[in-house]
C-alpha cells in the first residue's frame, strides 16, 4: 500500500522537483521508502508501505530493456499465478514484488492484461515506446487516482492535496460538484470539486500522451447481475461459505503482522470466523464504541471475539473527537460528508499500534443485500408496482415511465438534502450547473433492466456509494495512519460469483418484513444466537443527534462555524435556510455543512 504521483510538463520547464514535492507530501501512504523518475517530460514518483516483499519491492520499478516505467499503489493477490505464466513466456523476475508481475503482465498483454488482475489498484505506467502514460484504477475503485489538467501541464496522484505543489493549480470550483455532495454526501466520479480535476472511475483506464492528451475513461470490467444459478439453500450456503473463506485466504498473504476491524456487525464477524479458520494464531481484532448505548456496538464485539477467541483492542470515541477535522479534511482534499469517517480514522489510529494491514467487512451490505435502504426500496416497491396483468402491460407499454417512478423512489431513500432544500439554500448569484439525476443514476438505472429489484439498487450502489463514500473513506482514515486495509468482501471473485446467486437468497420477506443478507446470517447460525444474528443494523454511525443538538456538547461548535454571519459558507448558500437546517434537526446536514466550512477555510488560505 503505497502512495504516487506524476507529472508533465508541457511547457519545457524543470519539473523533477514537483513531482518530489508532490511525493513528498504523502510521506504518510509511504513511511518506508520514496522514489522518483524522471524521462524527458515526464516525471513519477512513489511513497512505499512495505507489505509484501520487504527488502526488492522499491519503485518505481522498470522492464528489463526500461522502456516501461510504474509508480502503483495497491496489492495484487493472483501476482503468483500471473508471475509463473510470465515465466513460462520466458520472462525473468529479479523480484518477489506484484509490482513486477504487473509491469511484465503491461509488457505482454497491454491494456488486456487489467482482465486479468485480481486486487485492489491504482497505478500510472510511463510507456516510453508509445511516448505515454497508462493509468487504470482497480475494478471496485478501492484505491484512488486523481488527475489535474491545466495549459501548462498535467499531474496524477493519489491525494488531491498533492496538486496544491503544481505551480499553476488552478482551483476553480465545481459548483454542479457541490450540489452532488450535499445531494449525497459525496462527489461522484469523474467529477471532484475542482473544475480541473477528475477522478479516474473504478474499472476504468485512460492514457496521457507525453503531448499532454488525455483519452476518454474506458471501462474494461463490469457485473452481470443478469445471469442466475439454480442450487438448493443448502448448496448456496455451502458455495458461499466458499467463496468467501477463498476470498479471505488470499487476502492474508502478507510479509507484516495483521488483523482485522471488528464491529460486532454481520460482514466483520463473518471475515474474523475464517479469518480464524485460517490461521493458527489469534487474530487481533480492533473496535471503537461510544458513550452513547444506542450507538454502541462494542458488547456484539466482545461476543464475536470470545466466540473467534480473538485478541481484542477497544476504544471509545467522545465528542472531542471532532479536533481531528481540519486533518481529516486535508486528507479528503474536497467537501466529503460520512461523519463515520471519524469513528473511522480512530479505529485506524488503534490498529496501527499493533499492525500493519488489516481486513475489514466492508462491501459485505452491497455485495450480499444487507443495507435498511434495500428492505425500504423492496417494501416501498411493492406499494408503488402494479404487479397485475394490467400493470405489467402498461409497464411493456411505458417502461420509461415506469423506471423514472422506480428511480425517484430510489433518490427519495438515499438522498440527504433533497431538491426542495438545495434549491432554496444556494445564493442566488451562484450557477451551479446541471443536475446529476440525469448524468448518473438515469443511466445507471437504464442498465438494470434485465435485474430483480434488489439487484438494481445494489448494482447502483456498487457504480456509486460503494466507490465514492465507502472506499474513500476507508482509504484516506486508513492510510493517515500508514495502515493497508484489504476487502476481501469487495473481491472480483466473490462478486462475480454473488451475482448470480437468486436475489431472494440474499433478501426476502421474513414474517412479513424484508430481512436483508439472508446468506452471511444463515452462515453464522451454528456460532450465534438469533439476537445477535438478527438484530437491527445500526453501521458505524457516529452520535450527531446528541453531539450537535441545541443541549449537545458541540452545539457551540455548530454556532462558531455554521451558523455564524461570517461563516465562509454564508459566501455560497442563504443563512437563513442553513439556520432552518439546523433548527428542523437535520443533524446529517449540517455535518455536510460544518465539514464545507472547514474545507472552505483550508481553500481560501
Amino acid at each position: 500500500m503505497c502512495g504516487i504521483a506524476g507529472y508533465i510538463s508541457l511547457k519545457g520547464q524543470s519539473h523533477g522537483h514537483i513531482v518530489e514535492s508532490m511525493t513528498h507530501s504523502i510521506k504518510h501512504r509511504g513511511p518506508d521508502g520514496f522514489g522518483f523518475k524522471s524521462i524527458d517530460n515526464v516525471s513519477i514518483g512513489h511513497r512505499r508501505l512495505s507489505i509484501i516483499d520487504l527488502e526488492t519491492g522499491a519503485q518505481p520499478m522498470s522492464n528489463a530493456s526500461e522502456t516501461v516505467w510504474i509508480t502503483y499503489n495497491g496489492e495484487l493477490y493472483n501476482y503468483g499465478e500471473l508471475k509463473n505464466e510470465l515465466e513460462k513466456s520466458g520472462i525473468r523476475f529479479k523480484t518477489n514484488s506484484d509490482t513486477e508481475v504487473i509491469v511484465y503482465s503491461y509488457q505482454t498483454w497491454g491494456v488486456s492484461c487489467l482482465q486479468k488482475f485480481r486486487g485492489m489498484f491504482a497505478f500510472g505506467i510511463i510507456d516510453l515506446n508509445k511516448r505515454q502514460i497508462f493509468l487504470a484504477r482497480d475494478h471496485f475503485g478501492i484505491k484512488p487516482i486523481y488527475i489535474y489538467q491545466d495549459v501548462a501541464s498535467i499531474a496524477f496522484g493519489s491525494e488531491m492535496q498533492q496538486f496544491n505543489l503544481v505551480p499553476s493549480f488552478n482551483k476553480q470550483i465545481n459548483y454542479s460538484a457541490l450540489d452532488d455532495y450535499l445531494w449525497l454526501q459525496y462527489i461522484p466520479a469523474p467529477k471532484t470539486i475542482f473544475k480541473h480535476v477528475q477522478n479516474l472511475k473504478p474499472a476504468h483506464y485512460c492514457t496521457i500522451s507525453f503531448e499532454g492528451i488525455i483519452s476518454e475513461q474506458k471501462e474494461y470490467w463490469n457485473v452481470n447481475f443478469a445471469k442466475k444459478e439454480n442450487k438448493t439453500k443448502g448448496e448456496w450456503l455451502e458455495a458461499t461459505s466458499a467463496a468467501i473463506n477463498e476470498a479471505v485466504k488470499v487476502h492474508l498473504v502478507s510479509d507484516v503482522p495483521f488483523g482485522a476491524f471488528l464491529s460486532g456487525g454481520i460482514d466483520s464477524t463473518t471475515v474474523v470466523k475464517y479469518m480464524s479458520a485460517n490461521l493458527p494464531q489469534p487474530v487481533k481484532t480492533f473496535s471503537i464504541g461510544f458513550e452513547e448505548e444506542e450507538y454502541n456496538e462494542l458488547s456484539y464485539a466482545l461476543i464475536a471475539s470470545k466466540k473467534y477467541q480473538t485478541e481484542h483492542y477497544t476504544e471509545i470515541v467522545r465528542p472531542d473527537a471532532l479536533g481531528i477535522l481540519p486533518d481529516l479534511v486535508r486528507h479528503y482534499g474536497e467537501p466529503f460528508g460520512d461523519s463515520s469517517c471519524i469513528p473511522t480514522y480512530y479505529v485506524c489510529k488503534l490498529a496501527k499500534q499493533h499492525v500493519t494491514m488489516v481486513l475489514s467487512g466492508d462491501g459485505g451490505d452491497e455485495c450480499f443485500g444487507g443495507y435498511p435502504s434495500y428492505s425500504a426500496w423492496m417494501r416501498n416497491i411493492d406499494l408503488i408496482t402494479d404487479r397485475s396483468l394490467k400493470g405489467r402491460l402498461k409497464a411493456v407499454l411505458n417502461p420509461g415511465a415506469s423506471a423514472r417512478k422506480e428511480l425517484d423512489e430510489w433518490m427519495q431513500i438515499i438522498q440527504c438534502l433533497n431538491l426542495d432544500w438545495r434549491n432554496k439554500i444556494w445564493n442566488k448569484e451562484i450557477n451551479k450547473g446541471g443536475r446529476i439525476e440525469e448524468s448518473i443514476f438515469a443511466s445507471l438505472y437504464k442498465q438494470t433492466s434485465k435485474m430483480g429489484y434488489a439487484n438494481k439498487v445494489q448494482y447502483m450502489d456498487m457504480k456509486t456509494y460503494m466507490p465514492f463514500d465507502i472506499l474513500p473513506k476507508v482509504d484516506v482514515a486508513s492510510m493517515m495512519h500508514g495502515l493497508e486495509v484489504r476487502t476481501p468482501l469487495i473481491d472480483r471473485k466473490v462478486w462475480e460469483y454473488a451475482a448470480g446467486i437468486p436475489e431472494e437468497m440474499l433478501i426476502n420477506k421474513t414474517s412479513g418484513n424484508w430481512e436483508g443478507k439472508l446468506l452471511l446470517k444463515q452462515l453464522l447460525e451454528k456460532d450465534f444466537r438469533s439476537d445477535f444474528i438478527y438484530r437491527p443494523k445500526k453501521g458505524f454511525a457516529v452520535p450527531l443527534s446528541k453531539w450537535f443538538s441545541s443541549n449537545g456538547e458541540l452545539s457551540q461548535v455548530i454556532q462558531e462555524k455554521v451558523l455564524a454571519k461570517d461563516s465562509l459558507i454564508n459566501t455560497i448558500f442563504d443563512v437563513e435556510v442553513v439556520a432552518q437546517i439546523y433548527r428542523e434537526n437535520n443533524l446529517d446536514a449540517v455535518w455536510l455543512l460544518l465539514f464545507l466550512e472547514e474545507w472552505l477555510n483550508q481553500f481560501n488560505n
